[in-house]
């Protein structure tokens, strides 16, 4: 007999249930027809003998009553499935085989749907024949069963869907009390909703039962996954304290992921690679606002529950000036988790030289040796490569840069030499930007599309679909709840065009403001041409509607945080607003609160570099720049070794502040201990604003001197040259043309010229004034 698929579905793996392929139940009114079929049917095909099924399921009858109960129990298994599908011969009977699909039967595929126990609660007054068969076929099913259970967990850990891993590890914990798996996907299904109350309790019931029963303790990666929970994150960042820093590993607050299982799924199934010894360089690209932050912490939030050690930084624009500022935040956050503590002490004593808290943390660590400045970064690169190879031994570690287009080049250099010579190692660089300035960026676009790193894979986040989009704004006033009754979700996606924050921000303003929110204002925009429309236009619109609800003291510490940028935590600084510590921590709670500002692991930020970008145009330009003069003057008062850092970022805020003069007097510090640790690039933008301001002061011979040795460092000698040609014109003294005249020859040598006469005389004539001058230095440079 031919059957063309299943006409019937048995579920065995829980409360046995049956039903037509429909999805209609079948019921039966007693417990033995149903269990006659459930026999027959986990082994279709087989001929059972009559004597073997009644002893199974009427044992205690006699002879004759058995036989006419199974006479009955055949006839209603006829009038159920059909007659056809059931073969009764006078001494046996079979069911034809493909007739009901049968999960258990399914384990093998691990395509089951796993509810609970093997037939679970069904139980036989008077057959202890079918309950000794049935506990027989558990204990065969209980290996397959928990393997399935494991893979279903791992299946949804790869798309953050971890209301599915919680489902499944409930499941394994009832078959299994003492599995570690289960209890872990317990908590990091509690932990992802921000329930660590729960996914403690979960722990705390498993360790006691292990302890009672076993005298065991949980895995150190399960008790490492519990400090975390037990730390969680502060909502403000806490004033600085005197004495070694104490071990600092901030837990990342996973996001929902609504829209993006896909690209989820691309990262964990890299991240599996990494755990086998195969870095992975991954590139996640998409405009202002569209979920690549939202994305990234949700990943590594699941990461470091299964045990990776994750170091994050956020590069800014208004900082990419500054010399290994990203750099210097990675290993900061390293260092704070302990994780480099096996590194070579000479590694970390180069790494000193870009965070004091590597002294603090390893006080045996020696003084870094002294190095000529073009020799600086190649043993930065080389210290970092040590120091992430010691902390990948140890567990996995997660890199993770945000908006890698704004990070300085001197860190991304280094990064890129990470990047090209990983190798076995378990380590993943995550990298986010936004695709058109990457592609203008220089270094870092260099970075992100080498084709020589090996493991580079590039992740394009798109806006939302329709559907993506109403799922997010009902996800969003599920949260916020319905005052106003449901949100026009097509006007709100029209409004918000494919973008999450848009969309979300939007929503909540819907929520809070009924009828009266700004959506009614933003859909007057629709008589405007549509490049003139954008999601900017809505962003900024919510943003500004959202900070006029702030009252004065808070809008002020919104204005200086946008002014502070990577310092947003840096209580010290709100002094200027005339906010104490504890004042500022709650004004910038309150920011959090109303989302303008994110909290990622224990540290503050903009919601994203448009959010900031908003919050900084919207200060006055007078305000603004007397915030920049102010947090100037503050970061003066800084003692310590913190302050020879400071000094460029200073001069920054001096020139931002309307103060070139004050600028100049940082600038050329700064500049001098940029150069000498081998960040040419970060002299030569601030010299370069400075020599185009009018202020005669500003563009002095002395600024335009180490512009050009900051160009001729960098090999820029076309640029460097007419800076050099009206320097030698106005040589006050001999011993500054001798130097002028000598890197007027290293510019020569730089352009390929050493054959032309323009170079011999370039040479004579620095080997002649460095003579006259009597300059030691100038003469062994000229000779050379």
């Amino acid at each position: 007999m031919l059957i063309v698929g299943p006409h019937f579905r048995l579920l065995t793996l829980g409360v046995p249930m049956f039903a037509s392929a429909a999805g209609e139940a079948v019921r039966y009114r007693t417990r033995k027809h149903f269990a006659l079929l459930i026999r027959l049917a986990l082994e279709p095909g087989r001929k059972f003998v009559r004597d073997y099924l009644i002893d199974l399921l009427w044992p205690e009858a006699p002879a004759e009553r058995g036989r006419h109960s199974l006479s009955q129990a055949i006839t209603v298994l006829r009038n159920s499935i059909g007659r056809e599908f059931l073969s009764a011969q006078r001494s046996t009977l079979a069911l034809a085989d493909g007739v009901i699909d049968v999960d258990a039967l399914r384990l093998e595929r691990c395509d089951a749907d796993i509810r609970g126990r093997f037939l679970e609660g069904f139980d036989l007054r008077g057959a202890r024949g079918f309950d000794e068969w049935r506990e027989g076929w558990s204990a065969r099913l209980h290996p397959k069963i928990r393997d399935c259970l494991v893979k279903h967990m791992d299946a949804a850990r790869r798309i953050g869907d971890f209301a599915t891993v919680e489902r499944h590890a409930l499941v394994l914990e009832d078959l299994d009390p003492h599995s570690e798996d289960a209890v872990r996907g317990i908590m990091e299904a509690r932990a992802w909703v921000g329930d660590r109350s729960n996914a403690l309790k979960a722990f705390n019931r498993f360790s006691t039962r292990i302890a009672e029963e076993f005298g065991a303790r949980p895995s150190p990666e399960l008790e490492r996954v519990v400090g975390l929970l037990r730390e969680g994150r502060r909502t403000a960042p806490r004033p600085t304290s005197e004495g070694p820093p104490p071990k600092e590993e901030r837990r990342f607050e996973a996001e929902a992921i609504i829209g993006r299982e896909r690209e989820f799924s691309v990262l964990f199934d890299a991240w599996l690679e990494v755990r086998q010894h195969k870095p992975r360089v991954m590139v996640v690209l998409g405009d202002p606002g569209i979920g690549k932050t939202t994305l990234t912490n949700s990943f590594v939030s699941s990461c470091q529950m299964k045990g990776a050690v994750i170091a994050r930084a956020q590069a800014y624009d208004a900082e990419r000036e500054l010399p290994y500022a990203v750099l210097a935040e990675l290993v900061r956050q390293l260092t704070l988790q302990r994780a480099i503590g096996a590194a070579e002490p000479e590694a970390l004593a180069e790494l000193s030289r870009l965070t004091p808290d590597i002294l603090a943390v390893f006080p045996g660590v020696p003084s870094p040796a002294d190095w000529p400045p073009e020799v600086v970064p190649l043993r930065f690169a080389d210290a970092f490569l040590k120091a992430v190879t010691a902390a990948a031994d140890d567990n996995p570690v997660v890199l993770v840069v945000d908006d890698i287009h704004a990070a300085d080049n001197a860190s991304v250099g280094i990064l890129h030499m990470l990047a090209r010579k990983l190798s076995g190692l378990r380590l993943m660089l995550i990298l986010a930007g936004r695709p058109a300035e990457l592609r203008t960026s220089g270094a870092p676009g260099a970075l992100a599309t080498d084709p020589a790193i090996e493991g580079l894979q590039t992740i394009q986040l798109e806006g939302f679909s329709a559907e993506t989009g109403a799922a997010l704004v009902a996800r969003v006033r599920a949260d916020a709840g319905e005052k106003h009754g449901t949100p026009p979700t097509d006007r709100i996606l029209r409004a918000g065009a494919g973008n999450p924050l848009a969309i979300e921000l939007l929503t909540r303003e819907w929520t809070t403001h009924g009828a009266d929110s700004l959506l009614r204002q933003l859909e007057a925009l629709d008589a405007l041409p549509a490049p003139t429309l954008g999601i900017p236009i809505a962003v900024r619109t919510v943003f500004e509607r959202q900070a006029r609800r702030l009252d004065a003291r808070t809008r002020g510490v919104l204005d200086l945080a946008a002014v502070l940028g990577r310092r947003l935590g840096d209580l010290r600084l709100y002094e200027i607003v005339d906010c104490s510590p504890g004042e500022a921590s709650a004004h910038l709670s309150e920011l959090l609160g109303c989302g303008l500002v994110r909290d990622v692991s224990g540290e503050l930020e903009f919601r994203n570099e448009l959010m900031r970008a908003q919050a900084y145009y919207g200060v006055a330009e007078p305000v603004r720049r007397q915030l920049h003069r102010s947090v100037a003057d503050k970061l003066r008062m800084i003692a310590g070794a913190e302050q020879s850092k400071l000094q460029l970022e200073i001069a920054w805020h001096y020139l931002r502040g309307g103060d070139p003069a004050a600028a100049m007097r940082h600038a050329l510090t700064g500049v001098t201990i940029s150069t000498l640790s081998g960040a040419p690039s970060e002299a030569e933008q601030i010299l370069s604003v400075l020599v185009s301001l009018d202020s005669e002061e500003s563009a002095s011979r002395q600024i335009r001197l180490l512009l050009a040795k900051a160009m001729l460092d960098q090999s820029k000698a076309t640029e460097a040259t007419p800076l050099l040609e009206l320097l030698s014109i106005e040589s006050p003294d001999l011993k500054d043309f001798a130097e002028v005249a000598v890197l007027r020859a290293r510019a020569e040598y730089l352009l390929n010229r050493e054959n032309g006469r323009g170079y011999s005389q370039a040479v004579s004539g620095a080997l002649s004034a460095a003579r006259a001058s009597n300059d030691g230095k100038l003469l062994i440079s000229a000779l050379f």
